[in-house]
């Protein structure tokens, strides 16, 4: 067996053991080629062990999800704070020029509301929000929002479209800015 598997590993297990939830993957990509020697081991250490008792803020988390809540939101208003401060947090963390405020807003409101998926946000949104929130980035990661359910709907017209010449055409849609890239949208 490779020392660096058998390092990873016990790196691994100490961090299991002392309550973290150490990402799997990360440690795999350490291994290089050790990878399936090191899930294998893994994997058998993993079958006996014990689970760790989840903290409050997962659970909380989970059951915003489950509740068909935002989690988000949930860990937002769980810390006692409002979206406003999350919005001059960005704002200032990231230099961003005070007239992107409203912008910002949006942005955050549709990545909290899962509009936006969290995991196409830069690294370093998501990295500060975990810092920002005292939240684990593995935990901002791991939701996905649901589908919307829509129940399909038809619209009957009384009167002919216009003809083509009468019609204007759509202006271009604008490049992302800053904004856009920091969350994530309008890629």
């Amino acid at each position: 067996m490779a020392d660096l598997v058998l390092e990873l590993f016990e790196e691994y297990v100490a961090a299991f053991a002392a309550g973290e939830r150490p990402d799997l993957r990360a440690y795999l990509e350490r291994a290089g080629d050790g990878r399936e020697e090191l899930a294998a081991l893994v994997d058998r250490f993993l079958v006996w062990a014990d689970a760790p008792e989840p903290d409050e803020d997962a659970v909380a988390i989970a059951q915003a999800w489950i509740d068909g809540e935002a989690p988000l939101v949930a860990l937002r208003v769980r810390r006692g704070v409002k979206r406003e401060e999350v919005v001059a947090w960005v704002m200032e963390r990231f230099g961003l020029a005070s007239g992107l405020r409203e912008k910002v807003a949006l942005r955050y409101h549709q990545l909290e509301t899962g509009q936006l998926d969290v995991g196409g946000a830069d690294p370093a949104l998501v990295e500060g929000l975990a810092g920002f929130f005292h939240a684990r980035v593995a935990d901002l990661l791991a939701w996905k929002p649901r589908p919307l359910a829509a129940e399909p709907a038809y619209f009957r017209a009384e009167a002919p479209p216009p003809p083509a010449s009468a019609v204007t055409p759509a202006p271009a849609a604008a490049e992302p800015d800053e904004v856009d890239r920091l969350f994530g949208a309008g890629a």
